[in-house]
């Protein structure tokens, strides 16, 4: 699963390259950003695009659209209502979840995991949330030994987690971590008594208007058309719909989404429906801007995520311009996304 702050590096290279006046062809002519916008998506199909995208630039939506087939064999065809899995972009709920749950006084950032878990070992005890949620507590990158879905308990994904050898003393450095997140989700549960997806579903989906998004073999998929994944790799038959959803992946994937849903979830995460204006200050200081880029006095933030299975998304956002540029594909390994997200959030911002 793609790294965000690897998407944002991209960001940021790709504006330091594109914004220099000298290299356009006549910087003295405006550029038509809703026509370019079009342009870009159409050569995107052209290029092969199989998925959906949204886009909206300073508050104005340009476009909303599928493109592709979202199960070939039944030439159904990709829409903005398709819903897609997109892996990693599921740990900002997790990480929103974590900030909601100390918001209300259920826990502290500083809470080490100790205060958790009783069969946590002595090199792991004095880690806290935020080393977690910052990828700054030295796990590993997955806890699985077979994949994303490893038949595992809850606790039986704690005790592999805890079994790791930390790569580094917590706090002095940092790994992105597919494990830590999945503690976080234990961290949750232990927490609230209830079931992390409940959690997600109260914490982000129910004030955010998420209808169309879930997790893996949920009810819900009966109502919702998922997209096929198409790519070498399968399990199954690629549809979300049907995969199991274990806790080699909870709390750090198994999202399965629509580009609308994804985008009522950053106006409503912005705009204070989720968590209090003091607790988006923090969640924004201590989770989202580590990994933010300048792009023309900007700040911009990025969440991607994809499997193994032609499956992914990507999300990029300027909360300062109410622009947006969401992007969800089942043909991940046939056209890049994230370039492709880059370019037209760039473009956008009148970068290039």
């Amino acid at each position: 699963m793609l790294m965000r702050s690897q998407l944002l590096l991209s960001i940021a290279f790709a504006a330091s390259a594109c914004s220099d006046p000298s290299e356009s062809d006549d910087p003295s002519t405006p550029v038509d950003i809703p026509s370019e916008v079009r342009r870009r998506i159409d050569d995107a199909v052209t290029d092969g695009f199989s998925g959906a995208i949204l886009v909206t630039v300073d508050g104005e939506r340009l476009a909303t659209e599928g493109h592709g087939f979202a199960d070939r064999e039944l030439e159904l065809l990709n829409t903005e209502g398709t819903a897609f899995d997109v892996g990693s972009i599921l740990k900002s709920f997790t990480a929103t979840a974590i900030f909601k749950l100390a918001e209300s006084g259920e826990l502290e950032l500083s809470d080490t995991l100790s205060t958790f878990f009783s069969d946590v070992p002595p090199d792991k005890a004095d880690i806290t949330l935020l080393e977690v949620v910052q990828h700054r507590a030295g796990f590993d990158e997955f806890h699985d030994t077979t994949g994303d879905f490893e038949p595992m308990t809850r606790l039986e994904a704690r005790a592999h987690i805890f079994a790791q050898e930390l790569l580094f003393e917590p706090g002095s450095g940092e790994a992105y971590s597919n494990s830590g997140y999945t503690l976080l989700a234990d961290v949750i549960e232990t927490v609230s008594g209830e079931a992390y997806t409940d959690t997600v579903r109260q914490v982000a989906f129910e004030p955010a208007g998420m209808h169309a998004s879930g997790f893996y073999s949920e009810a819900l998929w009966q109502d919702v058309e998922t997209a096929i994944g198409y790519d070498a790799s399968t399990f199954g038959d690629n549809d979300p719909a049907t995969w199991p959803y274990t806790w080699a992946l909870v709390g750090n994937g198994g999202l399965v989404t629509t580009v609308v849903d994804l985008d009522r979830w950053l106006t409503a995460l912005f705009d204070g429906s989720v968590v209090s204006a003091e607790t988006f200050e923090q969640l924004r200081t201590d989770y989202l801007s580590t990994g933010a880029a300048d792009v023309g006095g900007e700040t911009v933030y990025a969440e991607a995520g994809a499997g193994d299975y032609g499956l992914g998304g990507t999300a990029v956002y300027a909360l300062g311009r109410d622009t947006r540029v969401i992007v969800a594909t089942n043909a991940f390994e046939v056209f890049d996304i994230e370039e492709f997200a880059v370019d037209l959030a760039l473009l956008a911002l009148g970068e290039e």
